[in-house]
């Protein structure tokens, strides 16, 4: 059995347009209703902390040429 689905005025082409502008409008015009993420200054200084060390490792590989890209396991 076919299932046939009529489009009504227009082409798939008009009607795949305006699909895309009513998913566009539904989600991604209304503002959030996310919670601010409140992040006591203890947390920001130990994402800091790691933020640098990960940089830090990064800067120490990037410096030696005996290791192979792709190949620091921490």
């Amino acid at each position: 059995m076919t299932k046939v689905i009529i489009i009504s005025g227009g082409n798939l082409d008009s009607y795949y347009e305006q699909v895309q502008q009513y998913l566009h409008a539904k989600y991604h015009t209304y503002p959030t209703n996310l919670l601010p993420l409140n992040i006591s200054e203890a947390e920001r200084a130990q994402q800091g902390y790691y933020d640098a060390m990960a940089r830090q490792t990064a800067n120490e590989i990037s410096n030696s040429v005996d290791v192979p890209l792709g190949k620091l396991v921490v």
